[in-house]
């Protein structure tokens, strides 16, 4: 397989187009590199200026000292046949067109598309794009990307794209989050996937010390037996998630026009899949939700549900959602019983789901909650705890917080938390690096256990 470090984890970069406006994309792509302090040489190309944010400019290519890993190349279309000719003759290993227009906008683009792709593959030129955002990989402080990230979470997952809404407004709207931004240190956009694909991709992820779990967003899949394949080799070890639209019709002529990629046939696709242990995911949300549990949790050893609940109707809602996804509800023993109706008046018996918001009358916001979360995350016959808590000002209590990080740390069971109520963002805050995923709702939280639950090829 082909070595795409070049392209994903490059040693020096250059930017065709890189431009002393910062308002122009090639201004702002260059200025995220220089920012963002990427580690290697970086080079701005740009025969009318001399020098740019401090970093000297070229005229071409060719007047670079050294050979370069990486090509950005963010100008018009018209530019883009000679840009590619000057990658190949400097000996550049990859190139990233930045630039649309291309297959996505109808025969004329796609005759370009074709012959920059022929170009680059007769001279051994390794590319992504056209019609992508950039791309971001921490690990090399790489923030070639034309969005402005004043911050960016690391960590273990990489994602490999054909679009910009997680590279860009996505992962914009997570990174400005003080709360649960999921450790994302690679995000690779190709957009039009001209070259460099999905199965390409997965070879460097296995190999790839920084990559934990793998994240897809695809609107075609070049190789699907070869895909399939690799990803029942490695998701056992590295899970791989992926979100895959243009399932209708009307999705299709969408993903044309967005990529101009023919779409997978989405009951093909599920039928090679079956049984490779890949997670599909509906909708980015989902995605997001998926990526960042498997970052934070550690995976299941069964099925069996506990709820604790501060809601009655939380908990009938759970109960369904835990029928739908395939869960059974853990059956508490007899000593978890005796322990959680330790805050129940006389009358009361305890059963799963396990709402204790009786026992905050009785004992108080921080016993009853003491008692009835870990009576949950104690019990032996229970593999993932799911807790759906109202958060007004008479169940709150300074050391919430601290109670719900100790439980993870504890038991390191597999956690969905769903919060209500006025003192929901600060129990988030308050539980911020401790591993413990918190959902808008109660399905979300119950579909993403399921999904981390799914057995491994």
């Amino acid at each position: 397989m082909r070595d795409v470090q070049p392209l994903i984890a490059p040693r020096s970069i250059a930017v065709i187009g890189a431009s002393t406006n910062t308002a122009k994309s090639g201004g702002i792509l260059f200025s995220n590199l220089v920012s963002g302090g990427f580690k290697g040489g970086l080079y701005p190309i740009n025969p009318k200026a001399t020098e740019i944010l401090g970093c000297k400019a070229y005229p071409s290519l060719a007047d670079v000292p050294e050979p370069v890993d990486l090509v950005y190349i963010v100008l018009p279309s018209q530019h883009m046949e000679s840009s590619i000719v000057q990658c190949v003759e400097a000996k550049a290993k990859a190139a990233c067109i930045i630039t649309a227009g291309f297959a996505e906008a109808g025969p004329e683009g796609i005759a370009l598309q074709d012959k920059i792709r022929e170009i680059g593959r007769k001279g051994g030129l390794l590319m992504a794009g056209p019609n992508t955002i950039g791309m971001v990989n921490t690990d090399v402080r790489m923030m070639g990307s034309f969005v402005n990230f004043p911050r960016w979470e690391e960590g273990g997952i990489s994602l490999f794209t054909q679009t910009g809404i997680f590279t860009g407004a996505v992962m914009r709207q997570i990174m400005d989050s003080d709360v649960q931004r999921p450790p994302i240190s690679k995000s690779i956009d190709v957009g039009n996937k001209i070259d460099v694909d999905e199965l390409d991709f997965l070879h460097f992820a296995e190999k790839d010390e920084g990559t934990k779990v793998i994240g897809f967003y695809i609107e075609s899949i070049r190789d699907l037996p070869g895909f399939a394949a690799k990803v029942k080799e490695i998701s056992r070890t590295k899970p791989v998630v992926m979100l895959k639209p243009g399932r209708t019709a009307f999705g299709k002529m969408a993903s044309a026009c967005h990529t101009g990629s023919p779409p997978s046939d989405d009951t093909e696709v599920t039928a090679a899949l079956k049984g490779s242990g890949i997670l599909r995911v509906d909708d980015e949300e989902e995605f997001v939700n998926v990526l960042r549990a498997l970052a934070y949790l550690p995976r299941p050893k069964g099925r069996r549900l506990g709820i604790a609940t501060t809601s009655g109707a939380l908990g009938v809602i759970a109960s369904d959602y835990a029928s739908d996804f395939g869960f059974e509800l853990a059956q508490y023993s007899e000593a978890t019983l005796n322990k959680m109706e330790t805050v129940f008046p006389d009358w009361l018996r305890a059963a799963n789901p396990f709402d204790f918001w009786i026992g905050i009358d009785v004992k108080g916001p921080r016993e009853a909650h003491e008692i009835g979360l870990e009576a949950a995350f104690a019990d032996p016959n229970v593999d993932l705890v799911l807790c759906t808590l109202l958060a007004p000002p008479n169940a709150d209590f300074p050391e919430m917080g601290a109670l719900l990080r100790r439980l993870r740390e504890t038991y390191d069971k597999p956690v969905a938390l769903v919060l209500y109520g006025s003192a929901a963002a600060r129990w988030t805050q308050e539980i911020e690096g401790a591993g413990i995923p918190v959902f808008s709702n109660v399905r979300a939280g119950v579909r993403t256990l399921s999904l981390i639950a799914q057995e491994p090829a």
